[in-house]
């Protein structure tokens, strides 16, 4: 099986590539991509959902892979859920696409899906694999907004809109909507660095290297099994 492992940022790809030694096979702006051998690909994209989106056209192009997992960081909707806890979420959607007026439903890009949801044998396997290396990750519903998440008013309106909501990243949805074009599979296992609100940048900072880690531990018995 082909793996791509994509995360934002060089901090949270750091990790992986301390772990795996690797070459850079393209470079563009903020993106990177490296092999580690022709069935591992690391992929530092940069941080938002564009520079996510633009380098998932290229990965799913050039280098097909048949499975791609994001990985690093993500704000916790949930004050009791620990700093540096693993979450992987059932489905993507955007928490800051609205055409209701139209019709459509609240995160749902017009004349695309609603969501973007996990197929359920990868999302069960995922979580018995996880769980047998007793890796303390949970499944809940993470979001892609282009917002880091510390004004209170759009976390209150983030909330009212999804319930369910359990954490928020910047990138997600965005890979998953093109490779919804490419019929390739996407997971998001990510690592709790803040919980969402106005001291939610220093605690980033300060667990950044924690979440990468715990993150890149999930995703690393994934790769033991499947690749």
């Amino acid at each position: 099986m082909k793996i791509a492992v994509i995360a934002a940022m060089s901090e949270e790809l750091a990790p992986l590539r301390n772990f795996f030694p690797s070459t850079m096979v393209w470079r563009r702006g903020k993106t990177i991509i490296e092999e580690v051998h022709a069935n591992l690909y690391l992929v530092e994209s940069g941080i938002g959902k564009t520079n996510a989106a633009a380098m998932s056209a290229w990965l799913c192009e050039k280098i097909k892979p048949d499975l791609i997992i994001n990985t690093g960081t993500t704000g916790a909707f949930q004050s009791d859920i620990p700093l540096g806890s693993v979450i992987y979420s059932p489905t993507f959607l955007y928490s800051d696409v609205d055409a209701t007026g139209f019709g459509y439903k609240v995160g749902q890009v017009p004349q695309m899906p609603a969501q973007y949801p996990v197929d359920e044998a990868l999302l069960q396997k995922t979580a018995t694999i996880l769980k047998q290396a007793e890796i303390d990750a949970r499944e809940g519903l993470i979001v892609t907004s282009d917002s880091f998440m510390s004004d209170l008013s759009a976390i209150a309106t983030i909330r009212q809109k999804f319930p369910t909501i359990v954490a928020s990243d910047m990138e997600s949805a965005a890979i998953a909507q093109v490779a919804h074009f490419y019929q390739i599979p996407v997971l998001n296992i990510r690592g709790v660095s803040d919980h969402v609100g106005q001291e939610a940048p220093e605690t980033f900072e300060a667990t950044l290297e924690l979440a990468a880690n715990n993150a890149f531990a999930s995703v690393k018995v994934l790769l033991d099994a499947w690749g």
